[in-house]
């Protein structure tokens, strides 16, 4: 008796919970679904592709996929596909949409030559039985490709010139307005401009400014335009032509022109946009020499040089923009650099030997002199006389000048006769002078034999530098 009532609250708990199971697995098997984008961007005059998968449960049945477009009286059908009796496509679509493979699980169509009037919002619907229908939808919209392309500037570019424009880049009629700039490493500066069409586009125009230069001549700019419609940046080079007067230079002189040399000439280059048209030669401190000819932009000469060939040569180059022109002087030497090279050479090998020639002599004739000179006597007296800076030594011990009043010819008589004496008394056995000084009493030499004595009885070398009175 307690079981039964207790078994029928059970089973009628369980009631609703299996119900619900029932319905989560029911609407599982039965649901369907329909998948396309939210947003297609068509391009004008091009093909657009409106994508649509459909997924239905596996007890449900496809029996037809169509798609509608809305408008603003109502919605229209654009494209049918029913399993059983095949595709209908309305007389209005049936030039330009198709479906891309139609089936149970696709419904994706094809719409080409899209135009303006293709904007809209297009919706895949699905029908499956017994659950009905299921829809999904989409909103077109139709994008303008730009037209690009690039125009020079009204003036053409010349070299130190005034800031122009060089050139113009343009994205025409683009839905919606297409971004547009200039690469370029130059210091130039970009200018926009938008003007809008009737029919709902925007043309952008860029403009380039720059003060030309010829060392930018050739270089390249780049126009790049970036829009929804494209795929990647189109891009557009434009090389700059810059026109400048001719830029000379002269090629052929070397600097060692000289007399008899062969086969010599000059060219004149010219480097100039538009290219140089004209070209002379001419001279300038004379006449043209006989023998020189100008052959195109080439001074040629036809035989060997010639001493009157020096002087001042000029080169005229002209083209559309101006005339410009290059001297030349020209030195014709009487030797060839290496000729004068090994004369230089030679002479200087020359003088260095006489030199070193003479230093040798001089060298012989010092030393030779030196051991012929005879070494001093060792009776010779050398009187240091004390130098200017040193104190003089007391009256004293001065040496006694020589007596006023005796003239040189007396002492010079009086010494000779004095060393004559000398000799005898040597001969005869006599005693030095100074015994017979002795002998002769307390009487003193005269003043005569005084200066004879301080003069003539021995040599004296008296230091001119250290001497005083």
């Amino acid at each position: 008796m307690l079981v039964a009532p207790s078994h029928r609250s059970d089973r009628g708990h369980q009631g609703p919970v299996a119900f619900i199971h029932l319905l989560c697995s029911v609407a599982g098997v039965w649901a369907s679904q329909v998948v396309v984008p939210q947003r297609v961007n068509a391009v004008l005059g091009k093909n657009m592709t409106l994508e649509c998968g459909v997924e239905v449960g596996t007890n449900l049945t496809l029996t037809q996929s169509s798609w509608e477009r809305r408008l603003p009286s109502g919605s229209v059908t654009v494209a049918v596909y029913n399993p059983r009796y095949g595709i209908f496509i309305p007389p209005e679509f049936i030039k330009r949409l198709h479906f891309r493979s139609p089936s149970s699980y696709d419904a994706t169509i094809t719409l080409e030559n899209v135009g303006f009037s293709d904007v809209g919002i297009y919706t895949c619907k699905v029908a499956t039985f017994p659950l009905g229908n299921t829809q999904a939808s989409t909103t077109v919209n139709v994008l303008v490709e730009p037209k690009v392309y690039v125009s020079a500037g009204s003036t053409a570019l010349l070299d130190g010139g005034n800031e122009t424009v060089v050139a113009t880049c343009i994205a025409e009629r683009a839905r919606p307005p297409a971004e547009v700039s200039w690469e370029s490493n130059l210091f130039g500066q970009s200018e926009v401009q938008l003007f809008d069409e009737v029919n709902g586009t925007t043309s952008t125009q860029v403009r380039y400014l720059w003060q030309p230069t010829r060392h930018i001549q050739g270089h390249t700019l780049t126009c790049v335009v970036r829009h929804p419609a494209l795929q990647t940046d189109f891009r557009i080079p434009y090389q700059l032509n810059v026109q400048y007067a001719p830029d000379i230079s002269v090629v052929g002189y070397d600097g060692d022109w000289f007399v008899g040399r062969e086969n010599v000439q000059m060219a004149c280059k010219a480097n100039a946009n538009p290219p140089a048209h004209h070209f002379r030669w001419i001279r300038l401190d004379g006449e043209m020499p006989e023998g020189v000819e100008v052959m195109n932009s080439t001074l040629v000469f036809l035989r060997p040089l010639q001493r009157n060939d020096s002087g001042v040569y000029r080169c005229e180059v002209a083209n559309d923009i101006n005339l410009r022109s290059r001297d030349v002087r020209i030195l014709i030497q009487g030797q060839s650099q290496a000729e004068r090279s090994n004369s230089i050479t030679v002479a200087g090998a020359i003088m260095g030997a006489v030199l070193a020639l003479f230093l040798i002599t001089v060298s012989i004739i010092v030393i030779l002199t030196a051991r012929k000179a005879p070494p001093p006597a060792y009776t010779d007296k050398v009187i240091d006389l004390p130098p200017t800076h040193k104190p003089p030594p007391p009256y004293s011990g001065r040496a006694p000048a020589v007596p006023l009043g005796v003239h040189a010819s007396q002492v010079a008589w009086l010494c000779q006769a004095r060393k004559a004496e000398r000799r005898y008394e040597l001969a005869d056995g006599q005693g030095p002078p100074a015994t017979r000084a002795a002998q002769s009493g307390p009487r003193g030499p005269t003043r005569l034999e005084w200066v004879c004595h301080q003069s003539g009885t021995d040599r004296v070398y008296i230091n001119h530098k250290e001497h005083y009175v």
